[in-house]
């Protein structure tokens, strides 16, 4: 199977927004709900408002989270059911392999000085 590397480079961008914990679980609840307003979501989270933004900066850049403004309130949501697809198979990989190896926390290795 051959891959356009432009491709390849988005999926790479999509997977290195989604590491990060706090952009990872704001997707998810994003995923897993009807929309919500910034504040519903900075009340569920008990983030500051700044938190919030700077993570949402690149969802919304990447086209996985979708904003939609009325009035003063933004109405946050993912509605690309292929997102919301790949969320699914990662919590149900997840339940049904609790004890790999992956899901362990490792231990950073220690650098070793110059000698």
């Amino acid at each position: 199977m051959r891959h356009d590397p432009a491709d390849v480079q988005r999926a790479a961008q999509l997977f290195k927004a989604l590491a990060h914990p706090s952009r990872l679980e704001i997707a998810c609840r994003l995923a897993d709900s009807a929309p919500k307003t910034q504040k519903e979501l900075v009340d569920e989270l008990g983030w500051p408002p700044s938190s919030l933004a700077r993570h949402l900066g690149p969802l919304r850049a990447l086209g996985i989270v979708e904003a939609r403004r009325t009035g003063i309130e933004v109405h946050l949501a993912v509605r690309n059911p292929l997102v919301v697809t790949l969320f699914q198979s990662a919590c149900d990989w997840i339940a049904a392999n609790p004890n790999d190896a992956t899901a362990r926390r490792r231990t950073p290795r220690r650098r070793r000085r110059p000698t």
